[in-house]
């Protein structure tokens, strides 16, 4: 027996992670300042659920085979619902068609009291699924599972429930997730294929995006590349200091043996060699410390003006027309929004599910 009732929990504890559930706030009734026609909204949503648990019901009953399995399981309320149930259906549902009415008036004069929408025939054409839902014919009927949902919703919207955590919701979302990324990703390729299409047909794209891109944010590139440089002087070269010595020692090392006049030099008897590399390393300490005054003093004032005029000039010479700059921003920007695209073509929920 307790293996029984521990098999059982099992068993719902693992549906229960599987379907989820719905939590209710009733709370936020009084919050919302709704609580009349939230309220109105629970009424109506368990009426929509019998009537449409009802027209299910009957529509089943409809089949000969149905009506046979009924009579062997309950005969006495099949042979009573076969004789005064079933033939007078629509008189029952005419009821809730009136209830339905009745409901959807009531809110379509309260949005005319409260000009919910600009004029007030606008109600019934916003909430169409309710009006032709109230028909009592054929397939209008179904039109009353969307009640069921614009209800969901509105009680979702005031956080009265909570359906997030539930199977149905969490499998709807998905695939509306997955139609309407597949949708926005092909207008999004088409909206680039015409961009590509127009930048190929000579269309002045890559001068506008030079002239009304670059151009008006021309100083925060500057002020971004000399602050860039002024980062390199102060975070990477510290580090990298005696490296750069040790290569520089190196080079006019390898210069000077290579120069025949300082080879001359070094043939003088007895002070040519130290005489040499007297030469060597004053030329080694010149050089390197030019390069290390110059990195010193990034950052100065009066260096930034002078890197910010010389970045100045190197941008206004890079945006002056050029046919050659002008076939290679184009070759640039096609390659860009191939990258884009094939990023957009991603099917990022599949990704989602290998993750998961």
């Amino acid at each position: 027996m307790i293996l029984v009732r521990f098999v059982s929990s099992y068993h719902f504890l693992n549906r229960s992670r599987v379907l989820g559930v719905i939590s209710f706030n009733l709370k936020n009734i009084k919050e919302s300042q709704q609580g009349l026609f939230l309220a109105l909204d629970f009424l109506m949503l368990a009426l929509v659920i019998v009537n449409l648990t009802w027209l299910v019901f009957d529509t089943l009953f409809s089949s000969q085979y149905f009506q046979d399995g009924l009579i062997w399981l309950a005969p006495g309320f099949s042979l009573f619902y076969k004789a005064n149930v079933h033939p007078n259906f629509v008189a029952y549902d005419l009821i809730f068609v009136t209830i339905f009415l009745s409901e959807l008036l009531l809110r379509w004069a309260v949005a005319i009291y409260q000009k919910t929408y600009h004029k007030w025939f606008f109600y019934p054409f916003v909430h169409w699924y309710d009006v032709l839902g109230c028909i009592p014919v054929g397939s209008f009927r179904w039109l009353r599972l969307l009640r069921v949902i614009s209800i969901l919703y509105r009680l979702q919207k005031h956080n009265i429930i909570d359906l997030s955590k539930s199977f149905p919701y969490r499998f709807v979302k998905k695939y509306a997730d997955i139609i309407v990324e597949e949708v926005s990703d092909r207008v999004v390729v088409n909206v680039l294929n015409g961009v590509q299409d127009e930048v190929r047909s000579g269309s002045p794209v890559v001068s506008r995006v030079l002239s009304e891109v670059l151009v008006p944010h021309k100083q925060v590139i500057v002020e971004w590349l000399v602050e860039r440089l002024n980062g390199i002087s102060t975070v990477v070269y510290p580090t990298k200091r005696r490296e750069l010595e040790e290569y520089i020692d190196r080079v006019v090392s390898e210069a000077i043996a290579q120069d025949a006049k300082v080879a001359a030099l070094e043939k003088i008897p007895v002070v040519g060699a130290a005489l040499t590399d007297v030469i060597e390393n004053t030329v080694g300490d010149i050089v390197f410390n030019v390069i290390d005054r110059l990195v010193a003093d990034l950052g100065h004032q009066d260096t930034d003006r002078l890197i910010t005029e010389l970045f100045d000039g190197v941008l206004d010479s890079f945006m002056e027309p050029s046919e050659t700059l002008n076939a290679a921003s184009q070759s640039i920007l096609l390659s860009a929004i191939d990258v884009v695209k094939e990023e957009v073509k991603v099917q990022q929920w599949k990704v989602n599910e290998q993750d998961l």
